[in-house]
């Protein structure tokens, strides 16, 4: 994706990207600080509705699952990587 950053709709899939592998990375901690999880999760919450609301193309991101497959809650997406740790 990074190759693709030539607009800024592309800049902000591809930091919402970014973000919501961050979120993958504390959920597979054995210690992380909850409170900095629960926060990640809403920045990257804020990040997919927006992506929906301005009608943003997530193709080929962990976004477009979240919207597809967890009809765009980033807390329901994270707990698939709480649970396979």
């Amino acid at each position: 994706m990074r190759a693709n950053i030539n607009t800024v709709e592309n800049a902000f899939v591809y930091i919402a990207d970014c973000n919501l592998a961050t979120v993958t990375y504390l959920a597979l901690l054995k210690r992380k600080t909850k409170s900095e999880y629960k926060r990640q999760i809403n920045i990257a919450q804020i990040m997919v509705d927006c992506i929906q609301k301005f009608q943003l193309n997530p193709e080929g991101t962990r976004a477009e699952s979240i919207i597809k497959d967890y009809n765009g809650s980033v807390k329901d997406w994270s707990k698939q990587d709480e649970e396979n740790k």
